[in-house]
């Protein structure tokens, strides 16, 4: 009897050396928790192996700064100014020509509908709707076009002369050719197709061209001047 219940106790895990051991656990768990936070840390200072040397990379805007203020001292700075400024005088001066240009060999004229066809929403500030993607609008039903277009050559003087001689209000707008050199001889404002945009959206390819407004579309028209053998 006395064998049975040692074994019932050993069996069932709830006898006096399964007490005793979970105190003795509970104990070293409490004590290693104490402990642990005590133990100091394993990192070290290992020293310096090698030779080492001072960072001594100058700063870049200082580098900067003093490479300016020897070009301002020298005069190199006002020599680069300048140099700066007569390229840009030049290329207002000479503007690079309109490619792909000749002279009127025949008189052809047809029409152009100017309308485009929106690719997306059009909205004002406030979000409003005012034309959506997909809609044709035509600027000529929104904005005067009172004055005619005259497209020139201001290489040759022919044209030149043409262009000022045409009756009525008119924009001389030059593909090739001196702009305010033109402006400052005769006294009128002269334009200059930059980057070629008009020329593309008219389809030009020859010179002199009148562009005339022609109820909602503009009639364009080339205009061959007879070479009298007098300038280029």
């Amino acid at each position: 009897m006395a064998l049975a219940r040692r074994r019932t106790s050993r069996a069932g895990g709830h006898g006096p050396v399964s007490a005793a051991f979970a105190r003795v656990s509970a104990v070293a768990i409490t004590v290693a928790l104490a402990v642990l936070p005590q133990v100091p840390a394993a990192a070290k200072d290992l020293g310096v192996r090698g030779e080492t040397w001072a960072i001594a990379e100058p700063d870049l805007l200082q580098v900067l700064e003093a490479r300016l203020l020897e070009l301002e001292r020298s005069g190199a700075m006002a020599a680069i100014e300048d140099e700066a400024r007569a390229r840009v005088r030049a290329r207002l001066e000479t503007p690079e020509p309109v490619a792909g240009i000749a002279p009127a060999t025949e008189l052809r004229s047809r029409l152009v509908d100017p309308s485009v066809v929106l690719d997306r929403d059009v909205r004002l500030p406030d979000g409003t709707l005012l034309a959506a993607a997909g809609t044709r609008l035509n600027p000529l039903d929104h904005t005067p076009f009172s004055r005619d277009l005259l497209f020139i050559d201001g290489r040759r003087d022919r044209e030149v002369t043409w262009a000022l001689d045409r009756p009525g209000p008119a924009t001389i707008v030059l593909l090739a050719g001196r702009p305010l050199e033109l402006a400052r001889r005769h006294g009128r404002p002269i334009f200059f197709d930059q980057g070629g945009r008009l020329t593309a959206r008219f389809g030009l390819a020859a010179t002199p061209v009148e562009v005339r407004r022609e109820g909602a579309r503009l009639r364009v028209t080339e205009v061959p001047i007879p070479d009298d053998g007098a300038g280029p």
